[in-house]
């Protein structure tokens, strides 16, 4: 087993996801439902206080998020972006699927926003292996 990763991979992967979420949460795609479902305002989201440290972390778990990604794919020896994909999709199915529910049971939010959260990381973790096959 190795915990070394392609850098250039890791970066890409980094900057992807946070493109796609600038992107995902925009008017473009999803900002007027996901604030509608989730209860954030236009004003929330135009206030920069305290934005610095939400884009810094946001910022850090992209990076961790792209080393997991590619630290699997590499230990994992996935080499096609077929076999990538499905990767992705199980490895959110064994994660992000079990914490949408979780919050729609327990913490009432609506499937809705689950989808539009959850929808996201799964396409990061897609776009993220692609990154590592093509990369590795």
């Amino acid at each position: 087993m190795t915990f070394s990763v392609n850098i250039i991979g890791l970066i890409i992967g980094m900057i992807l996801n946070m493109v796609l979420g600038m992107l995902w949460y925009s008017p473009l795609l999803f900002a007027k439902p996901w604030m509608k479902e989730s209860g954030v305002t236009q004003e929330d989201v135009d206030n920069p206080e305290g934005m610095g440290k939400v884009y810094g972390m946001t910022g850090l778990t992209a990076l961790i998020t792209s080393y997991v990604i590619g630290f699997l794919i590499t230990n994992l020896n996935i080499t096609s972006i077929f076999t990538g994909i499905l990767f992705a999709i199980i490895l959110w199915l064994g994660t992000d699927l079990s914490s949408l529910v979780k919050n729609w049971g327990f913490e009432n939010r609506t499937i809705k926003l689950g989808i539009i959260n959850h929808g996201y990381d799964l396409a990061v973790y897609i776009l993220i292996t692609i990154v590592f096959v093509l990369f590795k």
